[in-house]
């Protein structure tokens, strides 16, 4: 997983998005990329704060999001629903 490539697609919607947090977590077992990325979107200054699994399977990208100065209140809420990622086998 790169972060880069995650940037590249936030800067379709966002031209100024940038990475302000990256870094790997382990959640349920899985091993995550945690990415916050800013940038403004029709005038909103906006937050992107997610999760990045790859394996063999595939990829997910399970993100959250919210105007910048919704985040610090929001922050536990996102991380909590973030961290009920799990992998599911059949």
């Amino acid at each position: 997983m790169h972060a880069q490539s995650w940037l590249i697609n936030a800067q379709k919607v966002a031209p100024n998005a940038k990475i302000t947090k990256s870094e790997y977590r382990t959640v349920n077992d899985l091993k995550v990329l945690c990415l916050e990325i800013t940038g403004t979107m029709k005038g909103i200054n906006f937050i992107y704060f997610g999760y990045y699994y790859s394996n063999q399977n595939g990829t997910v990208q399970l993100i959250t999001y919210t105007s910048q100065n919704l985040f610090k209140s929001s922050y536990n809420d996102m991380e909590d629903f973030l961290n009920g990622l799990v992998e599911v086998t059949k």
